[in-house]
């Protein structure tokens, strides 16, 4: 009997932590060569969070265009990250990456920006070249440059990605549904996940999460120093 409890709880704890697939807070102060492959100008800085929700440090990307995770990621994944647009009004997520000239990148369009703000601007690049479907926010609401947001994308295999909104702290049930597209080209299956910045664009991230998909990450009790219930993150 104990061995049968002890088998079920050791089935138990690898079905949670299987679910969660990828976690960086940058708490330690650097890039984490065994979660990224970055490029140029990424590094870590001091974070200035007045909303108790942000670590001590924060993930800083200007201008280096792709730079990709390690790990590839199935087909379906959720990717949850807070952010914030310091120059240029925009930020960019990429998905489903091959390598840097053949991915999905997807940027969150805010204040500031003068291409098209307000809008979700899903992007294909594909051989080097990038068509792009610039989508108002469905929700009207305009986001400001230099404000923390966090934001959630949905990719399924039918090749439909999904974003939400909402302010830093919030859980599934505070973040707003901003925009929807599908891929009618069928472009990528899968690949790796990463951050996309040009120019004079910069960014801040932090609490970058990919789950398996639909799965409830709020629900997860902390196990260490990045804990999947935001709230409590970086209060432990």
């Amino acid at each position: 009997m104990r061995y049968a409890m002890f088998l079920i709880l050791i089935l138990c704890v690898s079905t949670v932590s299987a679910e969660i697939l990828f976690q960086d807070d940058f708490e330690s102060g650097k890039v984490d060569n065994k979660n990224w492959a970055p490029l140029g100008t990424w590094a870590i800085e001091d974070s200035d969070d007045e909303h108790d929700v942000l670590g001590k440090k924060v993930l800083a990307v200007q201008g280096s265009e792709i730079g990709l995770s390690v790990d590839n990621f199935p087909e379906e994944f959720d990717y949850y990250a807070d952010f914030r647009t310091v120059a240029a009004g925009l930020t960019g997520f990429v998905f489903h990456a091959q390598d840097g000239n053949n991915v999905y990148m997807h940027q969150v369009s805010t204040a500031g920006s003068g291409h098209t703000p307000q809008h979700i601007r899903w992007h294909r690049k594909v051989g080097g070249g990038y068509s792009v479907d610039a989508l108002p926010f469905a929700d009207k609401v305009n986001r400001d440059q230099n404000v923390w947001y966090r934001v959630k994308f949905e990719v399924r295999k039918n090749y439909n990605f999904k974003a939400y909104l909402g302010d830093v702290g919030v859980e599934d049930d505070g973040l707003t549904l901003v925009s929807e597209w599908t891929d009618a080209q069928k472009s990528f299956e899968k690949g790796k996940i990463g951050i996309r910045m040009s120019g004079g664009e910069r960014a801040q991230y932090d609490n970058i999460v990919i789950s398996s998909a639909g799965f409830d990450i709020f629900s997860v009790e902390p196990h260490g120093k990045l804990a999947l219930t935001w709230g409590n993150l970086k209060r432990q």
